[in-house]
Order: C-alpha cells, then structure tokens, then sequence
C-alpha cells in the first residue's frame, strides 16, 4: 500500500480512507462503485455561494450585510394639474374632411398649447355607455398622470362626456377620486334628455311629426340613420342611458367623490335669455347676448322649451346641465359649444376657443 498507508493503523487508516473516496466523490472523481450512482443518495455538490453572499461585504461579526432597500418614487408634482378634455356622444379626434382637417374640441388644443397650458384630448368609444366609455378613458388618464408626474389631473367633459368624468370619479366607477381635482362638465344632461326619451319611443302622445323632426334634428348631429337607431344595440344603450327615464338610477348610483371639485355650465340658444335659468351661477348670465339655434338643431330646441320657453342648448336643458358648483349659461347651442356649425350655418360670433380658455381659467383660479 506504500509508506502512507503502512503509517496509520487500522481504523485510523480506514477513515482516512472513507474521507478521501468521499472528497474524490465529490468532485465527479469517486470509485468505481460510486462513479455510477445516481440514486438519491448520491453524493451532493458543494453549495454555491448565492450572489447576494458572494459580493456583499462581511460585518465586522462576520455575518452578510443586508442588501440596500430599494429607491424611492419620485414624488409626484402639485398644482397646476394637467386638463384633460373628454368628447361626448358621437365625438371623435380628428376627422379628414379633404385638404381641411376637423377635432372635436375645434382649435382649442392649439390655444391651450400656445398659452404654455398642459391640455390633453382623450378617445373614447363614439357610440356606447359611459361605462364602458370610462374604462377606455382610465388606462388614457393614468397614461397621462405617468407621463406628466403630476399627482391629478382636472376632466372637462362636453354633453356625454361628463358623465363619463363622474364615473371616472365616483367610488362606486372607476374610483379615481383621489387622482382627480375636478370635473368641469358642459352641457351634460346629469337629469337626462328628453330628446333621446323621444327618439327611443318612451314619448307618448306626440305628434308623429315633432318626433320625426327632433329624431332627425337627433341622428343629424350623430349622423346616423334611423335603420341604425333601431338596430344598433350600443348606440340605444347609449341614448337610454341619457334619457330622463333612466338618469334618476344613474345619478343614485355614481355618487360624487368628496374629494373632487364639481363645475359646470350650460348652453341656451332658439334667441333665449336665461332670464331665470341662468341665474345664480358663479358668473353673471348676460342676457343680452343671445344665440340662434342652428337649422339642424332648431326642432329639439323648440321641443325642449316645452312650449313654456325652458332655456336649452338644443339637446339639453339648463337645468339639466347644472352639477356642484354651476358656473353660469354661454349662449351657444350644443354643437357650437364645441366649434361645430351644420352646413349652411355660421358660429354667429360664438366664440368656442375663447369659451374654452375661461373653462381653464376658472380651474386655475380654484388653484388646481
């Protein structure tokens, strides 16, 4: 066995031995009973440092030091919060009419910008509820927070869209209450429509004539037919929920956050002075300054005025329109409000980029 071996005695020896065969063994050099074991009880390979043991430096007691606690966030920015503008029904973003392009909200991102204003426009189904509206417009507002670092935004809703702005808010929607500082909303119906409860047939008693003309005047401004009126279910869900019929349990349901700001403003037009209607908003009503009803939109209007002259913007009354704090009347009707003129009409000398900066304005002056 040679001078090694014939050193050590007996048991000693064969200790040694066992040590070795073992040692070789786990290094994939072991004996030839062992070289082809692999049963469970197989030798295991020495543990390997994990990368956390093999670089952090030993303490003084020589046990791993923790590893660093991870960054912090950046907080997120204050006030002035950046404005984010919601279409209503039937909106788009821009549409390509030929050589001349055409936004919903008709220049009024191009003056925002051009007064250093942080003003976004969101897309959102034309046609559909404001459920399923407000979960497409979640994912855009929670783009826009990441985006801008600020901890809110402020929603402008036009007509649907500021229904679309409480569900956003509200606890029982989307629940961003705590992300939005305001809802600024203009002429929604927050009480419903009549028009859309005529147009849906929940009307009855009326001439087949004036249901003819305000459902025309109706699918005009949405610029859809009748067969599609009758048949598409998205856009009947949609008008039911903008009914009077149905925006009692709408208004039960999404409750304002009490966290959020609530504005509002209405429009009136068909040469109505507000008189009335428009008073008590947190600026003046003038009633000198009056608005003629677009030719498309002048049967909805006279219907709405319920032949005891109710102030309404064609499609929505002003008591409709009022939620929180309500600002005041503009004399436009509904699709002026927005820059919209049917063919053959002109703005009248409305002003919807003027209108829309003093929207901005007051939510400035409320420091959000």
């Amino acid at each position: 066995m040679g001078a090694w071996e014939t050193k050590l005695g007996g048991g000693v020896r064969a200790a040694a031995l066992a040590l070795v065969t073992t040692a070789l063994g786990a290094i994939g050099c072991g004996s030839e009973a062992g070289a082809g074991d692999s049963s469970p009880t197989a030798s295991t390979p020495p543990a390997v440092a994990t990368p956390a043991e093999a670089t952090s430096p030993p303490s003084a007691g020589g046990a791993v030091a923790a590893p660093e606690p991870p960054a912090a966030p950046a907080p997120e920015l204050g006030a002035p919060y950046p404005v984010v503008f919601l279409h209503g029904m039937g909106g788009f973003g821009r549409l390509e009419l030929g050589p001349v392009g055409m936004t919903y909200f008709k220049g009024v991102a191009e003056a925002l910008a051009a007064d250093g204003e942080d003003a976004h426009f969101t897309l959102a189904s034309p046609y559909d509820a404001s459920e399923v509206r407000a979960q497409q417009l979640e994912a855009q507002i929670k783009a826009i927070l990441a985006e801008t670092g600020r901890a809110k935004v402020n929603l402008v809703g036009h007509s649907q869209g500021g229904l679309d702005a409480r569900i956003l808010a509200s606890p029982a929607g989307r629940a961003l209450g705590a992300r939005i500082a305001s809802v600024t909303t203009i002429a929604t119906p927050h009480r419903g429509s009549k028009v859309a409860d005529l147009a849906l047939g929940l009307v009855k008693g009326v001439p087949a004539s004036v249901v003819d003309d305000v459902t025309g005047a109706l699918l005009g401004t949405l610029q859809k037919s009748a067969y599609e009126l009758q048949t598409e279910a998205h856009l009947r869900a949609q008008l039911a929920q903008l009914s009077e019929t149905e925006a009692v349990a709408f208004n039960a349901r999404y409750v304002d956050d009490p966290r959020v700001t609530y504005m509002s403003y209405a429009g009136r037009t068909n040469l109505r002075t507000g008189i009335g209607a428009c008073d008590g908003g947190e600026l003046p009503n003038n009633p000198i300054d009056v608005d003629a009803a677009q030719p498309l939109l002048y049967p909805s209007a006279v219907y709405l005025e319920q032949g005891r002259f109710i102030a309404n913007d064609g499609l929505v009354t002003v008591a409709s329109a009022k939620w929180g704090r309500f600002q005041g009347c503009v004399a436009a009707d509904h699709m002026k409000e927005v820059g919209h003129v049917s063919v053959g009409s002109t703005p009248l000398g409305f002003d919807q980029v003027a209108f829309a900066r003093s929207v901005v304005a007051r939510i400035r002056a409320q420091g959000f």
